[in-house]
């Protein structure tokens, strides 16, 4: 069995808020995700929100409130079109009105 030993840390630096925050992890499993291996499965070690921390920056309290959480209701696509504003923009589906 592969010895789970953290000797890199990675700092992060959250775009929202601007605060840096440290990851550890193993150096293989590193090389491992910078050859192009999923984030969850070279760091099974690591919080989904550690792991979202190297993929995005993001820090899990301006993922919270960017984009809550999983225990918030998933919105009903068939309400996506409440969302679109006056060009055509839809937040959900990109814009299709190129006048905008």
């Amino acid at each position: 069995m592969k010895e789970n030993k953290k000797e890199y840390i990675i700092i992060t630096t959250c775009p929202f808020c601007g605060h840096a925050h440290e990851v550890a992890v193993n150096e293989d499993d590193f090389w491992d995700w910078d050859d192009g291996k999923n984030a969850q499965d070279a760091f099974p070690y690591l919080t989904p929100d550690e792991r979202e921390m190297l993929i995005s920056g993001i820090c899990p309290t301006c993922w919270e409130n960017t984009f809550g959480s999983d225990e918030d209701e998933e919105e009903d696509p068939e309400d996506w079109e409440d969302d679109v504003d006056e060009c055509g923009y839809n937040p959900y589906m990109g814009c299709y009105d190129f006048d905008c």
